[in-house]
């Protein structure tokens, strides 16, 4: 992933609904803090301000349409950023692919600098 270090899961409750995959992305959106509670994991996302507008899911092929603000603390934080979304959305059985939009921008061509 970035710099050296991996994403690691953690287990949050959302509130019961049929779109789960939306939820569980706007709950990882949600955390305005560095680091996530007590544990010392960095969350890379924390100075970024982003909403879910859309998430379809077809073939196996998860389309995230995020909107706002995306900012990163470094270079490392590119991965991390990618890694945190993608991970969120792929622990679920139904997604094997993730294709990730800010502002209708390929996710990819952001972080390289491209879009």
């Amino acid at each position: 992933m970035g710099c050296g270090d991996s994403a690691v899961p953690v287990q949050v409750v959302v509130p019961h609904t049929q779109g789960v995959l939306r939820a569980a992305l706007e709950a990882l959106l949600s955390i305005q803090d560095q680091y996530y509670g007590e544990s010392g994991l960095y969350n890379a996302l924390y100075q970024s301000d982003l909403r879910v507008e859309g998430v379809t899911l077809e073939d196996g092929e998860a389309v995230v349409n995020l909107s706002g603000t995306l900012m990163l603390g470094g270079v490392c934080d590119s991965p991390r950023v990618e890694a945190q979304l993608e991970e969120t959305a792929l622990q679920f059985s139904t997604v094997s692919r993730v294709s990730l939009f800010v502002n209708g921008v390929p996710l990819e061509d952001l972080l390289s600098g491209e879009g």
